[in-house]
């Protein structure tokens, strides 16, 4: 490899633009390397490409490899790649290369991350696809894909019961899956959902457990934002108990997303990291160096202030936000709450969040109604 990188990128000094002939200058050298019987991996193709080019220009290459490739687990693991990193329109190209249920899987959620797709709707679409995998039905990949959208939108549908007895069978299809990379990517992903589930049943030290096993060197370099995932998560676990372990891990979650350099293709993700640090802060009574970038804290914040101005606008800032989703979270009663000094109300947004199956953040209205 080390030749081989060498070789490529005396080439590439001596081409005069470089980004127009990169895709002909890799399809020579990989043929002169790989045998013609063989095809090279994906993540040698990956880590090849590292090397040479910025990733401006890498996604033309992975569509290029792809084009050229006619083993479908590698388009599978550069899907998954793809989509592991943020790069949401590879994921579409990728998947209108590679037309399959696996492909309409990831589609499914795109449009889940873009909220043009309803929880129910979610679930109602993978149950109908479970009728028309035909051949892929045998595809481990397939499969534990499968579950693990149908896990996704039982999170979203607060059908927790469920969770676990779909997590378990996820868990045993996927030591069927040969590629390392999907199948270990498909393993955290399923921990992710479990240490979600966790939390919100309020078995924190079961959450706890899966987020620090993720949380290694090993997982900052493959999965970085699964890692800064559980860096979010263990902000979250500790918020009501211990303020300076919450803060700890928030601001770690929030320097290790700067590191990884990808806020552009994660600005809601990085817009929730703020929001969190600052609930952490609001819900245990620091205003200092604040975000104030989401509208619901800032709104939290207001209802804590003391005058009446900062509570009216608390107010106003609540009802925008009914109006834009139709209506209040349990969080955003019990700002209301607050901004109002009206325990029935909190008393409500109690009952809310144990509508939902949420046995952790109740503890928010509790603080205010012990």
């Amino acid at each position: 490899m080390g030749n081989f990188v060498q070789k490529m990128n005396q080439e590439r000094t001596q081409q005069e633009d470089p980004a127009l002939q990169c895709t002909q200058m890799l399809d020579k050298q990989i043929h002169e390397y790989v045998p013609e019987n063989q095809s090279m991996h994906f993540h040698h193709f990956l880590s090849m490409s590292c090397l040479l080019f910025d990733t401006d220009h890498q996604s033309s290459f992975i569509i290029d490899y792809c084009l050229n490739n006619k083993n479908d687990e590698a388009v599978r693991e550069a899907i998954e790649w793809a989509a592991n990193n943020g790069l949401y329109e590879l994921v579409s190209s990728l998947a209108e290369l590679y037309p399959s249920c696996f492909s309409d899987l990831y589609l499914l959620c795109l449009k889940k991350k873009n909220a043009e797709i309803s929880p129910v709707q979610l679930y109602n679409e993978l149950e109908k696809m479970k009728f028309r995998l035909g051949k892929e039905a045998e595809v481990p990949e397939v499969l534990v894909l499968v579950k693990i959208m149908s896990l996704y939108s039982f999170l979203s549908l607060h059908s927790y019961g469920l969770i676990l007895p779909v997590a378990a069978e996820a868990f045993n299809e996927a030591e069927f899956i040969k590629n390392s990379y999907i199948k270990e990517s498909y393993m955290i992903r399923i921990k992710e959902i479990m240490a979600i589930y966790y939390t919100k049943q309020s078995h924190l030290q079961d959450a706890i457990s899966i987020a620090q096993e993720t949380i290694n060197l090993e997982n900052f370099r493959k999965f970085p934002f699964f890692v800064n995932s559980m860096l979010h998560l263990l902000a979250e676990i500790y918020v009501y108990d211990d303020y300076n372990k919450s803060i700890y891990y928030i601001e770690k979650a929030i320097e290790h997303f700067k590191e990884i350099g990808s806020s552009e293709r994660f600005l809601d993700y990085e817009h929730a990291l703020y929001a969190t640090h600052d609930f952490i802060k609001i819900t245990n009574g620091m205003h200092q160096n604040l975000y104030l970038t989401d509208k619901a804290e800032k709104a939290h914040y207001l209802a804590r202030q003391p005058d009446a101005f900062s509570k009216e606008r608390a107010l106003y800032l609540l009802e925008e936000i009914a109006k834009e989703n139709g209506k209040l979270s349990p969080f955003h009663l019990c700002y209301k709450a607050l901004a109002l000094g009206d325990l029935r109300l909190m008393k409500f947004a109690e009952t809310e969040f144990l509508k939902n199956g949420e046995l952790f953040h109740v503890r928010l209205p509790r603080r205010y109604l012990t």
